[in-house]
């Protein structure tokens, strides 16, 4: 395939620039398109194919060539338009979930209350494909949480408007190679400003999770967030606590893994919205500020994670991580010691449920993170004597007790020289299972013909069964399975008559 035309288009260092001195929110009108939307051709943006996946350009072009509308939606378009590389492409159409199944033989549908479909690629990563929706949703409050009705399929101008933000509103049309813009998305990406769609106090109470990730595209991409969605962050951050928790925690772990996570937790701090579901860290960073050890050991997790790769690093450190002062709240307990503090237990478990109001902790991974807090003192300990505790060289938990520990000594400049002779010395690496074959491979079916196998299987199949046979005539008992082994328990017919009649 043929590379697109080089592109006229200014990158991002010759964008507007800001200033350091002004990264909190500014005053931006909206762009109105009035319905009409903003079409951007090939010279004017800087797309091209080459950074899109093999797999969503053969999706896009087979959809467009069956005469359906097939566009590159979401975060991949917003990316690729920063110059950067998407993590996955999501594609919208107007194609029902039924008939992409008869278009892609290697595609799935899932879901119960709107049907997606999951197009897989061997070696790639799956692509997703949703049917345009409407713009109208309605929230519904069940168990504490709530959820979205929003099942009815729409235009692509609908689907576009019920986005959460208008740099997250933009489509990529594989036909044309231009960018469709129904929501003023592409000046906002010009100016560096993040903006939601909607009136922020409606989409906000319609999905609070939507002020974590206006947020967390201002942290990563150092943009600023506009002054209504700022203030209506604000104002409805109590709003977040109608979330799943689940869901919650999973967005969380988002942000502590993607190398930004220091700016986005400074934003949630300036927003409040920290306040509302982790209060207690929120007041020990009001009253320590820069110097809590939170954000030190963010620093360094980011910087960590920016060399190396997040996956690294399993849910129990990033939760000690984020929690250590939290379960823990006396500072001379953050201190090296031989021995558990006084009630440690008692204070781990308190910890637990204050976090479980609003973010929830699984049992698995509340019992590796005290197990790993309660070692990190002793482990401090042991870098002060120069050698490893005889009874922790051999517990499963050391890696990740290591590894948070090597986050806290370089947060605070100490040294962490015997880290690795002790992981290299003590850690066992576990070795990956062999891959399972693929999800369409089945076990062929021997000893029928025509239900499965070849006629060379079928011929050994039935080799196999005269050979067992022949065992079973000098006494050995039959391979259970074996056709010899069904065909000795089928009952013989009865020579006895049945009843008077027949005897007569």
């Amino acid at each position: 395939m043929n590379s697109d035309s080089e592109s006229t288009f200014p990158q991002k260092s010759e964008m507007k620039d800001s200033s350091p001195g002004n990264e909190g929110p500014v005053q931006s009108e909206p762009a109105d398109l009035q319905g009409n939307p903003r079409v951007l051709s090939r010279q004017e943006h800087n797309i091209s194919r080459d950074r899109i996946s093999k797999g969503a350009l053969k999706v896009l072009y087979r959809l467009h060539n069956k005469g359906f509308k097939g566009y590159l939606v979401g975060g991949g378009v917003r990316d690729l338009y920063l110059g950067k590389t998407p993590k996955d492409f999501d594609i919208g159409t107007d194609a029902k979930p039924s008939k992409l199944k008869k278009l892609f033989k290697n595609c799935r549908i899932i879901g119960r209350r709107f049907r997606i479909a999951h197009i897989y690629f061997p070696g790639e990563d799956i692509i997703e494909v949703a049917t345009f929706r409407q713009g109208e949703v309605h929230a519904i409050q069940k168990n504490d949480s709530v959820i979205l009705l929003d099942n009815k399929y729409g235009s692509p101008e609908e689907d576009a408007k019920r986005r959460d933000l208008t740099i997250n509103g933009l489509f990529y049309d594989i036909g044309s190679f231009s960018i469709i813009d129904y929501v003023g998305g592409v000046e906002d990406l010009e100016n560096q400003i993040v903006r939601t769609i909607k009136d922020p106090d409606a989409s906000f109470q319609e999905d609070p999770v939507r002020m974590i990730r206006a947020l967390r595209h201002a942290a990563r991409t150092d943009f600023q967030v506009e002054q209504e969605t700022f203030e209506g962050i604000q104002r409805n951050r109590i709003e977040i606590q109608k979330t799943n928790i689940s869901r919650l925690m999973e967005e969380i772990f988002k942000d502590l893994r993607s190398g930004c996570g220091y700016k986005f937790f400074l934003k949630l701090i300036d927003s409040e919205l920290l306040d509302a579901f982790l209060p207690s860290l929120a007041q020990q960073i009001k009253d320590k500020g820069d110097e809590h050890p939170f954000l030190n050991r963010l620093k360094v997790l980011d910087q960590k994670i920016q060399e190396s790769s997040a996956e690294r690093y399993t849910n129990a450190v990033m939760l000690c991580v984020l929690l250590h002062t939290v379960l823990i709240p006396q500072e001379e307990n953050w201190v090296s010691s031989k021995a558990h503090p006084k009630g440690v237990w008692k204070l781990l478990q308190a910890g637990y449920e204050s976090v479980g109001e609003c973010m929830r902790v699984s049992k698995r991974d509340q019992e590796r993170v005290s197990q790993v807090l309660l070692a990190y003192r002793k482990l401090r300990y042991c870098i002060q004597r120069g050698e490893l505790i005889p009874s922790y060289q051999k517990k499963t938990y050391l890696s990740e007790a290591l590894d948070f520990l090597e986050i806290d000594l370089e947060s605070q400049g100490e040294s962490t020289d015997l880290i690795p002779e002790w992981r290299r010395d003590y850690v066992k690496v576990l070795v990956a299972p062999p891959k399972r074959r693929g999800w369409r491979s089945r076990r062929r079916r021997l000893g029928r013909r025509g239900k499965g196998g070849s006629k060379d299987s079928q011929r050994s199949s039935s080799s196999r069964g005269s050979s067992t046979s022949k065992k079973s005539k000098k006494g050995k008992k039959p391979q259970r399975g074996s056709f010899q082994s069904k065909k000795k328990r089928t009952k013989k017919k009865s020579t006895k008559p049945r009843n008077r009649r027949d005897s007569r």
